[in-house]
């Protein structure tokens, strides 16, 4: 638990910080709650004793009565402003923690993505951060004035009558010992519930994005089973955690019936004997009633504690992760100067693989010119692509963009640079223009319109609406050529002197082919590029052929030579 407090201490301290006088007003606010919640037991006892010592009410009988009023409504206006203040305060350190932890999942190396699956981190941003939301809206406040209100009460009663204080008091050590052992055990049972709760998150992540195989596979029924077993073992998590706090409650009951039992006996027989008054033993029952009454609150809330801390855990597992040295900046336009592409006995061996992606590669891509990537699936083209954006730093050799290392780029200009069109096209839901400017505000609608003409898209959206056409979830009401003119758009938009096609035209319309190497065609004019594809109408495009196999590099010719060897080898 100590740990958990530190790591939690640790994860919030900078937040909270931001919003001190909130926290130091609430703070505050619960001490005069707490204050005139001690105060009105020990008014009650001082006019019960006036009621059973006098026949006539005096001015103090009054007096008494309007402080315990004038308590009864302090208590009330400090509980509704000390609510306000955390519940805003809360909201705010949520607020910001969310965002910094989307921040920061942006920044994280491609490697974490390739461990941990999706269902997972929207755990973290989702639930993970609901959980420290009810920490901080909820359970917060309520320990932090249980707590208070327990030592007030203590302090108290030992200050109304030490000697009954120190006999009532005899069971509440136990209460601490009860609450710390049940931590102990709800703790350990809520690491389970959240790690089942992330497998479900993980499985739904994988098998909603994929439903339309599932269906083609009529694989249902066993997607079922499988959904039906990860959901029961989170019942079976869940389960526990019931058992641990439905033992507890009761334990608490029986302690706080066995003070009031001491209570009325000891102090009922020190009031016949004439050691006390009647009202000490009605300021008691206020007292023991505003010190068991916490505990249960405690207890119920204890586990949204034990809850948060695990939340607040997992949390900053991500945030401790190392990030790529990024610097986000605003995006400035890049140079329109072709630039050099040189691999020199690059190697690189995936942190989770266990053989060698590429070994020794070495090539040159001249200013302006076009190389093509050819090879079996495996041979490591998309590879070169994850080295030149950096998403992994190579195990051995060196590469330079425009003779400058790549590690001396910073890699917001790095990929500024590179324009990218994958295989599986990426596409948000908005319209066509937030697809192009991806919330950059750098180009104006007919600078976009221009473009799009040039790539061929405009002529398919236009009748649909144009630049305000609605895109759907992954682009499904376009075709998949329509989504590549759009990718295309998108790179000369960004104007991008350096591109890289990673099989954009495997899956290309045949009603739509010759547009896309019309637009393509254009695209690639003046930029150095690299193209991984095997369509021969895509690779006429290139000026040169680098052939791949197993991660290594065992041809580079010009087309012209690669195209006639090939041609010659089909023909025998």
């Amino acid at each position: 638990m100590q740990r958990k407090l530190k790591v939690a201490w640790r994860l919030f301290s900078p937040i909270i910080r931001n919003h001190l006088l909130a926290f130091v007003g609430a703070l505050f606010l619960i001490l005069v709650t707490t204050a005139a919640d001690i105060s009105l037991p020990w008014i009650l006892g001082q006019v019960v004793d006036m009621i059973a010592k006098s026949t006539e009410p005096s001015s103090e009988f009054y007096t008494l009565c309007a402080w315990f009023l004038g308590f009864v409504l302090l208590k009330s206006l400090s509980e509704s402003f000390q609510g306000y203040l955390i519940q805003r305060a809360g909201q705010d350190v949520v607020h910001d923690l969310r965002c910094q932890l989307f921040r920061k999942v942006e920044t994280l190396h491609l490697e974490y993505f390739d461990r941990n699956p999706t269902g997972r981190i929207l755990t973290r941003i989702i639930n993970d951060i609901r959980s420290l939301s009810e920490l901080f809206t909820a359970s917060l406040s309520v320990l932090v004035l249980d707590a208070v209100t327990i030592l007030g009460s203590i302090g108290a009663m030992f200050w109304v009558n030490a000697k009954l204080a120190a006999v009532v008091l005899l069971t509440f050590p136990l209460v601490i010992v009860l609450i710390h052992r049940f931590g102990m055990r709800l703790s350990d049972a809520y690491h389970r519930v959240r790690a089942m709760l992330s497998n479900i998150n993980a499985f739904l992540g994988e098998n909603i994005g994929a439903i339309s195989t599932i269906q083609r596979l009529v694989a249902e029924k066993e997607q079922e089973n499988r959904f039906e077993e990860e959901v029961h073992q989170h019942f079976l998590a869940q389960m526990k955690t019931l058992q641990v706090f439905a033992t507890v409650q009761p334990l608490a009951n029986i302690l706080n019936g066995v003070a009031m039992v001491t209570l009325l006996g000891v102090g009922g027989y020190w009031v016949m004997q004439g050691e006390i008054t009647i009202g000490v033993i009605v300021a008691f029952l206020g007292y023991i009633r505003n010190l068991f009454q916490p505990v249960r609150d405690i207890i119920e809330k204890y586990n949204l504690f034990l809850s948060s801390m695990v939340s607040a855990e997992r949390v900053s597992q991500i945030l401790d992760e190392p990030s790529e040295s990024i610097r986000w900046e605003y995006r400035q336009k890049v140079t329109q100067v072709p630039m050099a592409i040189e691999f020199e006995g690059v190697s690189l061996k995936y942190p989770t693989g266990t053989h060698w992606a590429l070994k020794g590669v070495s090539f040159k891509v001249e200013p302006g010119k076009s190389v093509a990537l050819v090879g079996a699936t495996g041979s490591g083209k998309s590879t070169i692509l994850r080295l030149l954006l950096r998403y992994y730093e190579p195990s051995e050799g060196m590469i330079r963009l425009a003779g400058k290392p790549l590690p001396e780029w910073n890699l917001s200009d790095l990929r500024s640079t590179i324009g990218v069109v994958h295989q599986d096209l990426v596409l948000f839901q908005g319209t066509v223009r937030d697809n192009l400017l991806l919330g950059q505000s750098l180009w104006n609608d007919e600078t976009l319109i221009q473009h799009a003409k040039l790539t061929r898209l405009w002529k398919f959206i236009e009748p649909r609406g144009g630049l305000d056409m609605e895109i759907l979830e992954g682009g499904n009401n376009l075709s998949m050529g329509e989504k590549q003119l759009l990718s295309f758009t998108r790179i000369l938009v960004y104007e991008c002197p350096v591109l890289i096609f990673d099989e954009a035209t495997a899956s290309m319309d045949r009603g739509l082919e010759e547009e896309i190497m019309l637009a393509m065609r254009h695209v690639i004019e003046g930029r150095t590029s690299i193209v991984i594809a095997h369509r021969y109408s895509t690779l006429r495009f290139c000026n040169e052929v680098i052939c791949l196999d197993s991660g290594r590099l065992i041809e580079q010719s010009s087309y012209v030579e690669w195209e006639l060897e090939h041609l010659s080898t089909a023909g025998k």
